[in-house]
């Protein structure tokens, strides 16, 4: 276990709580197909997300210049998005991140969530050491067109890990064809898979979540359900 401490650099910072499970573009999918993925949807939980506080309708004219703030600059007296560097624009957290130790937050956009006209910068913060309220930054896409960051999208999303953690992990490289038995499995899961899809058209074998295969034998764990968070 690992402790995050939380600072308040505002009176009223932007909300903080575990990743949404919902993307609008999922839910447009047939009978919200999407969700059948559990990888994806497991990645839309992992971690925590700022709240956007207002709409902020911002404007990028291009060239060497920084997006214009055409709405939504200030929340309680306060800025909340401020133009940056050439074509980038800067929201306020009103947190400091503090980890213990050894640890650094990693901060980018929301997991498969989009803003249209816009991408999120990624950046990992030496946060056990650093005392200060960073900003998120938004490069925008679109050249002198209106861009909306609608309230209560997810400005941020981050997550912390130990920093030793990719530095110490080891890499085996094995060949597939090495293993028949297991070339074997993944052809009949495959066709069965393929029957599947077309007896049960929109429908999943759902083997990552059962561990089971597809004469029902155990072949690996089943899942245990999302990660729940902790809400600060």
């Amino acid at each position: 276990m690992t402790k995050l401490t939380l600072v308040k650099t505002t009176q009223n910072p932007p909300e903080i709580k575990q990743s949404r499970f919902n993307r609008d573009w999922m839910d447009a999918t047939y009978n919200k197909h999407a969700y059948q993925c559990l990888p994806l949807t497991v990645a839309n939980v992992t971690g925590w997300e700022l709240i956007l506080q207002q709409d902020v309708l911002v404007q990028w004219d291009g060239g060497n210049t920084v997006p214009r703030i055409l709405e939504g600059e200030k929340f309680d007296d306060r800025p909340i998005a401020i133009p940056s560097i050439i074509g980038m624009m800067s929201f306020t957290t009103g947190w400091a991140f503090n980890t213990e130790d050894g640890y650094s937050t990693w901060i980018s956009g929301s997991p498969n969530y989009f803003v249209d006209g816009a991408v999120p910068l990624t950046a990992s913060i030496p946060s056990y050491w650093w005392p200060d309220e960073f900003n998120m930054n938004w490069q925008i896409t679109k050249v002198k067109e209106p861009v909306l960051f609608p309230k209560g999208m997810p400005i941020m999303h981050f997550v912390i890990y130990p920093n030793t953690l990719l530095e110490s992990t080891e890499i085996v490289v094995e060949n597939l064809w090495d293993k028949p038995q297991l070339m074997d499995a993944r052809q009949s899961y495959g066709n069965a898979k393929s029957e599947k899809m077309r007896d049960e058209p929109w429908t999943w074998m759902k083997g990552i979540k059962t561990g089971l295969d597809e004469n029902g034998e155990r072949i690996g764990p089943a899942f245990e359900g999302l990660p729940k968070l902790a809400h600060p």
